[in-house]
């Protein structure tokens, strides 16, 4: 048997609660004060055996009479035949009271986050433990991130990292072999049922997708954010699983840096946030460079506390060209304006996953270099509403979301694109979406992409772990976590799909029939993607009854 070294640092706490931080082998690990659980990260290896470490008492400490698993510290102690979920004793006298918890068992990174946060950056403590690597002690700036995940029924937090030094200095860190910066991101899966539809969404991406027309200069580039799961501690409460992951930036997409010294503009990178002009059916608005958002795109690159003015003028010029250009110049321009061979992937993997928050919103837009291409690319950002997933959990799995739920048409350049069909696109995006079923996108091959999640999960307990911490919130509508149950739900939902999806690509043309100018006035339309709207909406929505128009 392996051995390590266990630290049990035990602080003085008011009995009968029992307090402290265990260390194996350098590494500190969590408490729980909710269920009263130290939580140890262990090497898969170690799994299914009997585990034997050295367990000692930090010299500080007042408690005394202290075991661990029924045997004394200052000893080997033994931890019979680790298993997912399986407990063992801890228990120690404090004055006349007897203390007590348990300790359990990981395979997963654990983090650590200790600090006070919200809408504002505020200094936190990072603990990051990776079995068999060690931990690293961090700081960094915190803050809460996001919009809707924000409100006050929400709970389950997705935070902004951006880790800086012991003066307060840039600190650029790399974890499980991604890359090298400052900025990361912990995504909670807030709403998920599965918590990893984002992640696993991503890397499929990341995958597949086409690379943009510049990665021949750029062999580093990545248009989705890469990630790991991690198990998540806040200040002493364990938080559930969360997915430590890239932000989608600059530095992501390898976009051209601007010219410090003469302030020329060079990469560009806007994040479409809402539906204003992101769909391209509109342009309601000039924009002003000297403000970080422009109708409903945030400005990511240049940003304005580097470079004021900034530039909007390359998305604004495909988007005014897309609004207002004339059939026969879409035909013989729009490559020029936007990269097509991503875009037939992006059409693609909309409707693979029905990824009802990605038409128009939470995109990022950009430009490698303005100065000698400008032609927009694509990146994909927050894929938590797909694969059945709605935006909200009441009820859990909606008919707007279901296997059958409709072909999108994403934004009016899919919807010209398809219907006026330059450069044979119809015909790409059949040889493109039949290539990728023999493979990537067989059935097979993408229900494995979600079991093996799950399975990583289930090997260690930490689906129980987040099934206890949050079935019956508010963030999933009160409802009970059952990952076996949404395991079974979107293995069925992809396999559905996919037949649906093999009948509509035959022939893609067929989601456009039946288009109208104006609908009537007592219709009760909706997106493309479910959401209800007002009489103000532009661009082409759906009746209740299936029927499409097209609203300007």
């Amino acid at each position: 048997m392996r051995q390590f070294v266990f630290l049990l640092f035990v602080g003085l706490s008011a009995c009968p609660d029992l307090s402290g931080q265990i260390v194996v082998d350098g590494m500190h690990t969590c408490y729980d004060g909710r269920e009263g659980t130290f939580l140890v990260t262990l090497p898969d290896q170690q799994w299914g055996k009997d585990w034997q470490a050295w367990v000692a008492l930090d010299d500080h400490t007042a408690w005394w009479d202290v075991q661990v698993n029924n045997q004394p510290v200052d000893t080997l102690v033994t931890f019979e035949g680790v298993t997912p979920g399986k407990t063992y004793p801890v228990t120690a006298m404090s004055g006349d009271c007897l203390v007590s918890a348990q300790l359990e068992f990981t395979s997963l990174p654990i983090l650590h986050l200790q600090g006070e946060f919200g809408n504002e950056k505020s200094l936190g403590a990072i603990t990051l433990q990776v079995p068999g690597d060690g931990e690293q002690q961090l700081l960094a700036e915190v803050k809460w991130r996001g919009y809707t995940t924000n409100q006050p029924d929400k709970h389950k937090r997705n935070y902004k990292l951006s880790f800086v030094d012991k003066k307060g200095k840039k600190n650029d860190l790399q974890f499980f072999g991604l890359r090298r910066d400052n900025s990361w991101v912990l995504d909670a899966g807030q709403t998920d049922l599965f918590r990893m539809r984002n992640l696993i969404a991503s890397k499929l991406w990341d995958d597949f997708a086409t690379k943009p027309y510049y990665a021949d200069k750029e062999e580093d580039v990545h248009t989705s954010s890469r990630g790991e799961i991690v198990e998540m501690f806040l200040n002493d409460h364990y938080e559930g699983i969360y997915n430590l992951c890239e932000p989608v930036d600059r530095k992501q997409m390898q976009l051209k840096k601007f010219d410090g010294d003469t302030g020329e503009i060079h990469g560009g990178l806007w994040k479409s946030e809402g539906w204003e002009d992101t769909s391209f059916w509109t342009l309601t608005t000039e924009y002003d460079n000297r403000e970080p958002r422009w109708a409903d795109f945030q400005l990511v690159y240049p940003e304005i506390d580097d470079l004021c003015p900034s530039d909007y003028s390359t998305l604004y010029n495909a988007i005014d060209f897309v609004v207002n250009c004339e059939d026969e110049e879409f035909y013989a321009q729009i490559a020029e304006y936007i990269d097509v061979p991503v875009f037939i992937d992006y059409y693609i993997f909309v409707n693979l996953l029905n990824a009802i928050d990605l038409v128009g919103k939470n995109i990022f837009w950009a430009v490698y270099d303005k100065q000698s291409d400008k032609r927009l690319t694509m990146a994909m950002w927050d894929l938590d509403t797909t694969v059945g997933q709605n935006y909200n959990d009441m009820p859990p799995h909606p008919e707007t979301v279901a296997y059958d739920n409709f072909p999108m048409l994403p934004t009016k350049i899919g919807w010209q694109l398809m219907c006026l069909n330059p450069d044979n696109y119809n015909q790409k995006v059949r040889d493109r979406y039949f290539s990728l079923r023999e493979d990537i996108f067989s059935a097979d091959s993408l229900v494995s992409r979600y079991r093996s999640y799950y399975e990583k999960l289930k090997h260690c307990g930490a689906d129980k772990r987040e099934e206890r911490r949050w079935s019956g919130d508010s963030d999933i509508a009160g409802l009970t976590l059952d990952f076996e149950q949404e395991m079974a739900y979107i293995e069925e939902w992809l396999r559905l799909r996919l037949d649906v999806l093999d009948e509509f690509f035959t022939n893609p043309r067929t989601a456009v029939k039946g288009i109208r100018m104006f609908p009537g006035m007592d219709d009760v339309l909706y997106t493309p993607m479910g959401q209800r709207v007002n009489g103000t909406y532009k661009g082409l929505v759906v009746s209740k009854g299936g029927r499409k128009y097209i609203r300007r």
